[in-house]
């Protein structure tokens, strides 16, 4: 079996399903607040959804490419295009809304 690494980039652009992005610090609180939260978001809507966790300290040409200046940063992509995105702390139900809203159906 062969395992190829992909770019951030194709895994958002050839995703059947929409991509969330959390852009975290692991020294931020609301970050950290945000775990149970992507955890429920995850459980309610299963395989209709990607979740991808990006460190921001780690990946500055990410944060320099998508203009992240605040941690949490949560970004949507639906066919490899940014459909929404928000800074800050936000609920799994307010999550939710956006991606069917953005993404699905």
């Amino acid at each position: 079996m062969t395992t190829e690494k992909k770019s951030f980039q194709q895994l958002v652009s050839e995703s059947d399903v929409p991509v969330l992005v959390d852009v975290f610090s692991e020294s931020c609180g609301p970050c950290i607040a945000m775990k149970p939260v992507l955890s429920e978001l995850k459980q309610k809507l299963g395989e209709d959804l990607r979740i991808i966790k990006i460190n921001g300290y780690t990946n500055e040409q990410f944060m320099r490419d998508f203009s992240i200046r605040a941690f949490p940063t949560l970004l949507l992509f639906h066919k490899g295009k940014v459909v929404w995105s928000r800074e800050g702390f936000t609920t799994a139900s307010m999550l939710e809304k956006m991606v069917k809203a953005h993404a699905v159906g």
